[in-house]
């Protein structure tokens, strides 16, 4: 379902793109709209895993590293893989202390998980194996093709709109604004919210995911992530939000952290149930 998601979202850019070609010069116009739409499609579909890695400045590692941790982290990501039944992402470290984690790629065989070193710090083992369970979700359910669309989209329109507003100082929050409406459109609530329900049963403890959900929203409160105020785009990609803001109710991007906290607790109740 989410790869149809994925292709509609792709559709509606392609038809904008020959409308807005068609306003400029007619046939020619929306002829010539089309083909640069036909580019943008191959980019996002070849490219956007590495680009968005690049941009936060994410490194590869493996299960010989020397730190413990992320010895650790590539570890679970193996045994999660197993259980889900796909193959293990590549595993990437940002060097950030905001704790946070994201994924990339365009299906199960080319996906790419990165998690920040705060994130290895500020969490307990089962926590980050939770938070690593939930983007594996989003993998396995397809949503990262469909996220990465968003973000270049979200990209290309914020970066219009944000330089009609920059002469009004707005430059920035245009930006957010707009790459946040198009998170939404592209339902990344619903998306956050089911990820999180099979990150849950995937890591047989919804309570550890609620649990990593509450630090890193406390967290993201006090500790910059300045590559993603640079680019904010792909705040969505992102576990919660990590643009920072005075109320997190107020984001565009990801459902609040404490109906996400509600949804586990609900699951994990329902998973004792059935367990006794």
């Amino acid at each position: 379902m989410s790869y149809l998601k994925a292709a509609g979202i792709m559709l509606v850019i392609h038809l904008a793109f020959a409308a807005t070609g068609w306003l400029i010069a007619d046939r020619t116009g929306a002829l010539i709209g089309a083909l640069i739409a036909l580019g943008f499609h191959l980019v996002v579909f070849w490219w956007v895993e590495s680009i968005v890695l690049r941009m936060h400045n994410a490194r590869e590692v493996s299960s010989s590293h020397d730190s413990p941790m992320i010895r650790a982290f590539v570890s679970d990501c193996d045994r999660l893989a197993m259980r889900a039944n796909m193959p293990r992402p590549r595993t990437f470290i940002i060097d950030a202390y905001q704790p946070n984690a994201f994924v990339a790629g365009r299906d199960t065989a080319h996906a790419s998980v990165a998690v920040t070193e705060g994130l290895l710090k500020s969490l307990t083992r089962a926590e980050v194996s939770a938070v690593i369970a939930h983007e594996f979700a989003h993998i396995k359910r397809g949503d990262a093709l469909a996220m990465g669309v968003c973000s270049a989209a979200g990209a290309l329109v914020g970066a219009v709109v944000g330089a009609i507003a920059w002469p009004l100082g707005q430059g920035r929050q245009a930006r957010r604004f707009v790459t946040g409406m198009i998170a939404r459109l592209g339902q990344s609530h619903a998306r956050e919210y089911n990820a999180d329900r099979d990150a849950g049963k995937l890591c047989g403890s919804p309570v550890s995911l609620a649990s990593a959900l509450l630090k890193l929203e406390r967290f993201t409160m006090t500790l910059p992530n300045p590559i993603a105020e640079r680019n904010p785009a792909t705040a969505h990609l992102f576990v919660v939000d990590p643009l920072q803001a005075p109320r997190r109710r107020a984001s565009a991007t990801h459902p609040p952290t404490e109906q996400r906290v509600a949804r586990l607790h609900r699951l994990a109740a329902e998973i004792e149930s059935r367990r006794s």
